[in-house]
C-alpha cells in the first residue's frame, strides 16, 4: 500500500478496531483488564490491515497506530466514561453495535431515559463542531428511541463530552 494512502486509512482502521473491541467488552457485560482490551483491538487492527493491504504497510506506520491504540484505550479504561459504562446492567443496554446505528450503544441511565454512546477520535481543531452537529442531528432523528443525550468519548485522550440533545427528541417520544 502508499504510505500516503495508508497514513491516511490506518487511522480509522485503527479507530474501527478500538472501537469494536470496547463494544465487544461492553457486550459481555464485564469490565475488562487493560491487556485483553488491547490485546483485542490489536488482532482487530492486525486483520484489518491484513485485509485491505496484503501487500505490507510500513512498519513505522503500524507501530505508531499500534502506539496509538494502546494510549487511548488506556486513558479511555482509565476515564470516568469508562467506570460508569461498564456498572450499566446487562437489563439496561438497550442497544449496541449494528443494532444501535448510527451511535455504538443505546444505554438506559439511572434516570430511565435513553442515552447514546460515540467512541470516536474527537479532532482538536474545527472539524470538531461539525463532529458534534453531526452525532446532535443523528440523536434528534433516530427512530428507535427517544434520546436524551449523546456522550462522545474520545478514543485519542480519553476525554468524554455529553452532548445534550434539544427538546426535539423529548417532544417526538410524548
Amino acid at each position: 500500500m502508499d504510505p500516503l494512502v495508508a497514513a491516511q486509512r490506518l487511522p480509522r482502521i485503527a479507530d474501527a478496531a478500538m472501537r469494536n473491541a470496547l463494544l465487544g467488552a461492553l457486550g459481555a457485560g464485564r469490565r475488562p483488564a487493560l491487556s485483553a482490551l488491547v490485546g483485542a483491538a490489536l488482532v482487530r487492527f492486525e486483520r484489518a490491515v491484513q485485509a485491505k493491504a496484503p501487500d505490507g504497510v510500513r512498519p513505522a506506520l503500524l507501530f505508531a497506530q499500534r502506539d496509538r491504540i494502546l494510549r487511548g484505550l488506556r486513558a479511555l479504561t482509565e476515564s470516568r466514561l469508562a467506570s460508569r459504562l461498564f456498572a450499566v446492567r446487562p437489563r439496561d443496554l438497550i442497544a449496541i453495535g449494528a443494532s444501535a446505528k448510527p451511535f455504538d450503544a443505546i444505554v438506559r441511565g439511572r434516570d430511565g431515559r435513553a442515552h447514546a454512546i460515540v467512541f470516536r477520535a474527537i479532532p482538536k481543531d474545527g472539524r470538531k463542531l461539525e463532529l458534534f452537529r453531526r452525532i446532535r442531528s443523528a440523536a434528534v432523528t433516530h427512530k428507535t428511541a427517544a434520546i436524551e443525550s449523546v456522550v462522545v468519548g474520545d478514543l485519542e485522550g480519553g476525554r468524554s463530552r455529553r452532548l445534550q440533545v434539544t427538546g426535539e427528541a423529548t417532544s417526538r417520544a410524548a
